[in-house]
């Protein structure tokens, strides 16, 4: 094949929108369906695959010498999700841990004083946020509503809940310990 988009054999040469639309066309719909057997999630598979052509578009240049671009895509697109599970991972693993040291700092002495205190500094928290991300934190806390609940009552996707709670959980956990 000798193109624009791959001139001689596989090589990535990106010169221009024409050819990077060509590229987006030929790989998109693949790139999104091997994303979501990695994450499960059409909508982060689909989030995840337009960052790595954004990235590829805004690193052309640089991306010359690539001789099998699919193999290249494929690759950033695997290490992305693995990126994105990791994240989802570190931040279950980060509440889990919160939860753990206060429930420690629960059982020590002055126990009383010590809830007052984390609870008035978790309020005061939770009043520094949006009011959209308080109400994702009252679904989520309160009345134990799923992502997928939350979406469709907030009118947003199920990815948007997982990032404010991801960035919630960040907040609260700097402000609380």
């Amino acid at each position: 094949m000798n193109s624009i988009l791959f001139g001689g054999s596989n090589k990535l040469e990106i010169i221009d929108e024409k050819s990077f639309s060509r590229l987006y066309d030929l790989f998109w719909n693949s790139s999104v369906d091997f994303v979501l057997k990695l994450v499960k999630d059409r909508d982060e598979a689909e989030n995840i695959s337009q960052d790595v052509f954004i990235q590829i578009w805004e690193k052309r240049e640089k991306l010359h010498n690539i001789q099998d671009i699919k193999n290249f895509l494929f690759v950033c697109l695997r290490n992305k999700a693995f990126d994105h599970l990791r994240e989802i991972k570190k931040s279950t693993q980060e509440t889990a841990e919160l939860w753990r040291t206060l429930n420690q700092q629960h059982d020590e002495a002055g126990q009383a004083d010590f809830e007052r205190h984390n609870f008035e500094k978790l309020e005061t928290a939770i009043a520094s946020l949006s009011q959209h991300k308080r109400k994702i934190v009252s679904l989520k806390f309160e009345e134990n509503k799923s992502y997928e609940e939350i979406s469709d009552l907030l009118s947003i996707s199920t990815n948007t809940v997982k990032n404010h709670l991801v960035q919630i959980k960040k907040k609260l956990k700097s402000e609380v310990i």
